[in-house]
């Protein structure tokens, strides 16, 4: 068994780095440290993406309907993005999150992925 402190491995990455922390089902538990929106779009056709919020407010914004959803939430809160949904996390005040993501990801930098 391995044990790891989150705290202490955000601290020792620059803000913005995506760690894996444990290995999990043959993916990893990750967390990141960020301030700021994302500059692209995710997707992730095969899997739901789960997201822990440890510190700060963590913003996320989904492409699903016909007009983009847009959820604020705080340390302490968790949720799942369904597979298949174009998503766009940010923290405009920053935040420090874990997240397992055990499938694929694509990514998109134009405004609406779905139209392309």
């Amino acid at each position: 068994m391995e044990v790891k402190n989150v705290a202490a491995e955000l601290a020792a990455h620059s803000e913005g780095s995506f760690l894996d922390i444990v290995p999990f089902n043959g993916g990893h538990i990750g967390a990141c440290s960020i301030t700021g929106v994302s500059p692209v779009w995710e997707m992730h056709p095969d899997t739901d993406e789960w997201f822990y919020i440890l510190e700060g407010e963590f913003e996320m914004t989904l492409l699903d309907g016909e007009t983009p959803q847009h959820f604020i939430t705080e340390a302490g809160s968790t949720f799942v993005v369904p597979k298949g949904i174009w998503h766009r996390p940010g923290a405009p005040k920053g935040a420090k999150f874990m997240y397992l993501t055990p499938g694929q990801t694509l990514h998109s930098d134009q405004d609406d992925p779905r139209e392309s």
